[in-house]
């Protein structure tokens, strides 16, 4: 429910019932101003990873230098400029997601769509993940709909979590996350962060009984 539901915004499925809207304006077909970036990275083996950020450039026939110099500069906020010219199997799965997320951003969504990014990661490393992702949000404030069945990973990365019950999927629990910015991974030991953990917990579980 949750991955489709993400691919029905992104407009590569039509819903079977009512519309989705953005901006005012109804999803019909696939859109430009939506970035994806999927449970793996996906990245093309023979291409470099300044290639591969470049590619939804390429695709879309947008101006070459201008956003060349826009996926530099996320490889650098990323901290993968010094990597650009290697390709993805020199790369660590961390790098290659980070890599991934340049590519989701490179041609400048007004929504990033970004379903279980950090699942197949260990946990140091998603912890990592999840502090660059904050930081790469920071400067580029984009509205984010992440998918994890993670509870602290939601908390931590969110300002308002939804809870999507069992089938047929529906929002069981709507609550937004009041914390300051910027977050850090420290925070999650806090009284007030893990009163949200609890919460929603509690929500997923009623959601379970039911």
């Amino acid at each position: 429910g949750k991955s489709t539901l993400l691919m029905m915004i992104a407009g590569l499925i039509a819903p079977s019932e009512g519309t989705i809207v953005i901006t005012g304006e109804e999803v019909r077909g696939p859109r430009r101003d939506v970035g994806v970036v999927f449970q793996s990275p996906v990245l093309l083996p023979w291409r470099s990873v300044l290639q591969n950020v470049m590619f939804p450039v390429e695709l879309q026939k947008l101006p070459r230098e201008r956003y060349r110099r826009r996926a530099l500069e996320l490889l650098r906020m990323a901290r993968l400029d010094e990597f650009a010219r290697l390709l993805p199997r020199q790369l660590s799965g961390g790098m290659r997601q980070r890599a991934a997320i340049c590519r989701a951003l490179v041609h400048d969504p007004r929504i990033l769509l970004m379903d279980e990014p950090f699942s197949a990661l260990d946990a140091i490393t998603r912890d990592e993940m999840a502090i660059e992702l904050l930081s790469i949000w920071q400067a580029h404030r984009k509205t984010v709909i992440f998918v994890t069945h993670s509870i602290r990973e939601a908390c931590l990365l969110s300002d308002r979590v939804l809870v999507m019950g069992r089938r047929p999927s529906t929002i069981v629990d709507e609550t937004a996350i009041a914390l300051p910015r910027p977050r850090t991974i420290a925070m999650t030991e806090d009284e007030d962060f893990n009163h949200y953990v609890r919460h929603l917990r509690q929500a997923i579980e009623a959601s379970h009984e039911g």
